[in-house]
């Protein structure tokens, strides 16, 4: 992974509580945010602005599934430059990565953007950052791609620290990079999981391995997912693997192994329990897309979430019923 501390990368939810009620406080916000783009106010204050995104690995060749590092960074021909809003949450700022063509890839937040498990951070007057672009692009097929940066809602630094001033904003495009996505490789997916399992047996590796595990998104990783998530319950890992199971292009398999941890004799905590309650509506709603009426919209989403608390009533019920 790149260098800085990924607990800097999410706000981790230590009790799921938490996190329910923040999901609940969002849900109708992120059900809604596609019916809402407004456009930043157009000023002049980044024609001198220069994005620049750059794959690290070179030639860009990446096995599917295969952790995709890369690096933003800007210039400034005048000293003031430019800032972004502090503290974006990336559910309400899908941008940073958008890639052509569209087919064949799909941005993991939007499987479910009512799930949000955490915080991508926001950006502050620093002129480079290291990157996953498995973050906001999970590559489904095989091919080639061009990749660009589009940061939205920046802001000129000196704007930025007058609040009371007025609002003015823009938006920066980086040069394109192509990427090439190979086919699926059973062998090297093995190999991966393999290194990735004695990963997470370290202390000091197993952060790493959660979100390498995470990126991996073969039916093998998912059930391993479900697996890891019931054995490390300790922070930041626990909140990694929990994205990493809202992000499964498989979670029909993570669903199914949390079921069966729940029959055996695991002890099933709470966190699970919701955890396995947010899988199961999320499945019975999957033909059930969020309409676009915003008073509909609101319908949908209270029988979203009264359907889970009686699923996770029973759930819970489940979960503490005597083990033979």
């Amino acid at each position: 992974m790149h260098g800085w501390n990924s607990a800097s990368r999410y706000r981790v939810y230590s009790d799921m509580r938490t996190a329910v009620s923040t999901i609940l406080t969002l849900c109708v916000a992120g059900c809604l945010y596609g019916q809402r783009n407004p456009a930043p106010n157009s000023e002049p204050v980044c024609s001198n602005v220069v994005l620049r995104f750059r794959l690290v690995k070179q030639p860009p060749v990446f096995h599917k599934g295969e952790v995709i590092q890369a690096r933003l960074s800007w210039d400034a021909v005048r000293p003031r430059g430019v800032a972004a809003l502090p503290e974006n949450r990336r559910g309400f700022f899908r941008e940073i990565l958008v890639w052509s063509p569209k087919e064949g890839a799909v941005d993991p937040l939007t499987l479910d953007p009512r799930i949000h498990v955490g915080s991508s951070g926001g950006w502050s007057e620093e002129r480079t950052r290291a990157i996953d672009v498995n973050e906001w692009i999970q590559f489904r097929r095989p091919g080639r791609y061009e990749l660009h940066a589009d940061l939205r809602y920046l802001q000129p630094v000196q704007a930025s620290r007058n609040k009371n001033g007025p609002s003015r904003s823009c938006v920066l495009e980086s040069n394109t990079e192509l990427i090439e996505i190979l086919p699926s490789d059973s062998q090297w997916e093995a190999a991966e999981l393999t290194r990735f399992s004695k990963m997470l047996d370290s202390d000091a590796n197993r952060a790493t391995a959660a979100t390498a595990l995470r990126y991996l998104n073969t039916p093998e990783a998912a059930i391993a997912l479900a697996r890891s998530y019931m054995r490390f319950t300790g922070e930041p890992v626990n909140s990694e693997l929990l994205k990493g199971i809202f992000e499964s292009e498989h979670a029909d398999l993570v669903q199914a192994e949390l079921e069966r941890s729940l029959r055996s004799s695991v002890v099933f905590t709470e966190n699970a329990v919701s955890t396995l309650g947010l899988l199961e509506v999320r499945r019975q709603f999957s033909s059930r897309p969020c309409p676009a009426n915003p008073q509909a919209a609101s319908e949908w989403s209270r029988e979203y979430w009264a359907l889970y608390e009686s699923v996770k009533a029973k759930y819970s019920v489940a979960a503490k019923r005597p083990q033979h």
